[in-house]
């Protein structure tokens, strides 16, 4: 069974003339042999449990479905986690063979002054899209705007009606019906046009002039920021670029990829389409680790965010926390 590295009788150099003669053989060679062997014994091993843990596993779920109770859910569990664990030894004693034996390592980290600049100007984006006035804001303040149009207008249908009932009072007689109505009209009429001329305008003067001064100050940010938000945005193209194409070196390379990596993305893009999510994912995981200075060897996202309760500092729904949160669903997503 091959796991992407040589072993004993893939050894170019080996041959049946110097198996005659052990005794010429190289000892630290001799010894990476029986490493070797007894991490292929071991291998040999965990599949043969490996697979009886699988058929325990099947067992177990045919027995659940067919309405097993709690006892064989934490049995399937248990079985599970003794799975998972066998299957990391695996991986940490496939690793070390492969640095004995030589195999290049490759430290994805390790991305240099040029690509962290890249990382810093880009990570800029999310506080200069904050400085800008946001769609709704940008109505409610438009909004106040034309509020000051409309309250003119109802100022200018009251003068319009005051006139009309003046000149009801001026042609008819005291006496008359319409007289009384007019009188009436005219004490509410003067009344709502003295509310609108003492208070209604005024406010909204004062808050459509608030409006277009915020309106502004909104337009003079914008003229500023946009640039800086392309800049950004032209860096994080970039970043994933640089990101992207440094995976994809370490992967035709052969090179040993750092823990993390494996923990998170196994040791290949998987076949078909959704090796393209696979990359994206892996890039920006990289990309988050650069960004914030994660060097954990094994967290491909470092330690996870402190309780709320006790770190005040922390804010969890902050641009990392969230970022994160988005990885760590992405990383499932793959189902590796």
């Amino acid at each position: 069974m091959s796991h992407g590295y040589a072993t004993y009788g893939d050894d170019p150099e080996f041959s049946p003339e110097y198996a005659d003669y052990p005794e010429a053989a190289d000892p630290t060679r001799r010894d990476l042999d029986e490493l070797f062997a007894a991490v292929d014994g071991l291998r040999a091993a965990v599949e043969e449990t490996d697979g009886r843990l699988r058929q325990d596993v099947a067992e177990l779920t045919e027995r659940l479905e067919a309405g097993g109770a709690h006892r064989q859910e934490d049995r399937l569990d248990l079985l599970g986690r003794r799975l998972d664990r066998l299957q990391q030894q695996v991986k940490a004693l496939e690793r070390a063979v492969r640095v004995s034996d030589g195999v290049p390592q490759v430290n994805l980290d390790d991305v240099g002054p040029e690509t962290r600049a890249l990382a810093a100007e880009a990570a800029r984006w999310d506080d200069l899209h904050k400085e800008l006035v946001t769609k709704e804001q940008r109505a409610r303040y438009e909004e106040e705007i034309s509020r000051l149009d409309s309250v003119r207008e109802a100022q200018s249908r009251c003068d319009a009606d005051l006139l009309d009932v003046i000149g009801v009072l001026v042609s008819t007689d005291r006496s008359s019906r319409a007289r009384g109505d007019a009188e009436s009209s005219l004490r509410a009429l003067s009344t709502r046009r003295r509310t609108l001329l003492d208070e209604e305008v005024p406010a909204a003067s004062a808050a459509a002039e608030k409006a277009r001064l915020a309106l502004r100050e909104a337009d003079a940010v914008e003229a500023r920021v946009v640039p800086q938000l392309e800049r950004a945005e032209r860096a994080w193209h970039d970043l994933q670029v640089r990101l992207r194409t440094r995976i994809t070196d370490a992967l035709g390379s052969n090179a040993l990829l750092p823990a993390w990596f494996g923990h998170a993305l196994g040791v290949a893009p998987p076949s078909g389409t959704s090796g393209d999510a696979w990359i994206r994912t892996a890039a920006s995981v990289l990309a988050y680790r650069v960004t914030f200075g994660v060097t954990d060897p094994a967290l491909p996202l470092g330690p996870p965010a402190p309780e709320a309760d006790t770190v005040d500092t922390v804010d969890i729904t902050g641009r990392r926390w969230t970022w994160r949160a988005r990885l760590e669903s992405d990383l499932d997503d793959l189902s590796l």
